[in-house]
């Protein structure tokens, strides 16, 4: 189902013609609204601007540039309006490019207060392990973190890998990066910290981080490059904490978490270890990252 729909252009055309009538009967409107003003421009103003065509050019550009400006300036501050009501509604704070410096620093500052943290990743490389993510800092000082990182030997990583434009390097990189980011963990459990760490096998839509009272979500289906698409960040409304997208980022991000379908890693020895309904260990399979 499409959730956005464009305006088309027999809508925009009916938008400007209903605007246009708008301005007319304004005018109208005020020239009977104001009649001594009406009575001076009429009788006293006007035939003066008559009696020299380039004062009544002039007069007319000038008139018709303030009623432009005028209006778009009321345009703008109405959309402006919408634009931050609908913000409010979605609970949407920023959005966050990785190319914007500014951007990192302040999703880091953000962040980096919280006491527990549940990432869902691909890779993770470059969402807390590489020495430039922007979640570096809050994995370091979360009381507990959970993550959840894509299998990169399942057929929902094949199938993402298959998409991107060399499947034999992303293959190999995806490895690399998985394991760079295994090492971040266990430094950060062997520092004192909880970290648990479990695998997905589908190919993911999103990429989440969430954080206290704050998620970042990344859109990254269809093979199209983390790197390129910019952080949704959507706060917890206190005052009414079920509206904007905020709550169902959160479940859906803690579903995904207890999904029983998901592997968890052994930390100990390098394996899956996969659960029956029971929740007692079924099997262990090596995660064989430098093959």
């Amino acid at each position: 189902m499409q959730a956005i729909h464009a305006r088309s252009p027999g809508f925009a055309l009916i938008q400007q013609v209903f605007f246009h009538a708008l301005v007319s009967t304004l005018a109208v409107g005020i020239a009977f609204s104001l009649p001594a003003v009406a009575t001076f421009v009429l009788y006293e103003w006007w035939p003066r601007v008559a009696g020299s065509s380039r004062l009544l050019l002039f007069t007319e550009l000038g008139l018709a540039a303030a009623l432009v400006l005028l209006f778009n300036a009321l345009h703008l501050a109405w959309e402006g309006l919408r634009v931050m009501r609908l913000h409010d509604v979605a609970a949407l704070v920023h959005v966050r490019r990785d190319r914007d410096a500014g951007s990192r620093k302040r999703a880091r500052g953000e962040a980096s207060t919280a006491r527990d943290a549940v990432i869902l990743s691909v890779t993770g490389f470059h969402t807390f392990a590489d020495a430039q993510a922007p979640f570096r800092e809050l994995v370091d000082r979360c009381f507990e973190t959970r993550v959840l990182l894509l299998n990169p030997f399942s057929d929902g990583a094949r199938e993402r890998i298959r998409s991107l434009p060399d499947p034999v390097e992303a293959e190999k990189l995806y490895r690399q990066e998985v394991g760079a980011s295994i090492e971040r963990l266990k430094a950060l459990r062997e520092a004192g910290k909880r970290v648990s760490l479990r695998f997905y096998d589908r190919a993911p839509f999103w990429s989440i981080v969430v954080a206290g009272d704050q998620a970042w979500v990344r859109y990254c289906h269809d093979g199209y490059p983390l790197s390129t698409q910019p952080d949704y960040v959507f706060a917890l409304r206190p005052d009414e904490p079920t509206q904007g997208l905020f709550p169902p980022f959160c479940r859906y991000t803690l579903d995904q978490w207890d999904d029983p379908a998901n592997a968890e890693y052994d930390f100990a020895t390098g394996e899956l270890v996969r659960r029956g309904p029971d929740g007692a260990e079924a099997s262990r399979t090596a995660l064989p990252l430098q093959a």
